[in-house]
């Protein structure tokens, strides 16, 4: 959403402050991106672990991520003046696959969201 109002010329707190006028909305201010240790390790290793269902949403929300971080570091960090972040990204390495507790994956049934293949 930071994104589109920086692209857009529309004031992200502005905009945000509205949305969050309604009982059920909460945008946070943009930070470093997906943090933490676990949500970036466990959304990688669901996206790994099948061969033959791929999440859509979660390889785009990746990309996103991504995209955003690049955008962060060529504007020189954070531009909308929300504060900084003490947040540290989580790398995943292979203990970190080692020592997480088993999960249980279930398969994702709806079509719109997965696709065949690799």
């Amino acid at each position: 959403l930071y994104l589109y109002c920086q692209a857009n010329n529309i004031n992200f707190p502005e905009l945000r402050d509205a949305l969050n006028t309604k009982w059920n909305v909460n945008i946070l201010e943009p930070r470093e991106g997906v943090g933490g240790h676990c949500l970036p390790k466990d959304t990688k290793m669901f996206l790994h672990s099948s061969k033959s269902i791929r999440s859509k949403i979660l390889t785009a929300s990746m990309e996103v991520d991504q995209h955003y971080r690049r955008y962060r570091q060529t504007r020189g960090g954070n531009n909308n003046n929300c504060g900084n972040s003490t947040q540290l990204r989580a790398e995943v390495i292979r203990d970190d696959f080692l020592s997480s507790p088993p999960s249980s994956l279930s398969p994702i049934n709806a079509a719109e969201d997965t696709e065949e293949g690799s």
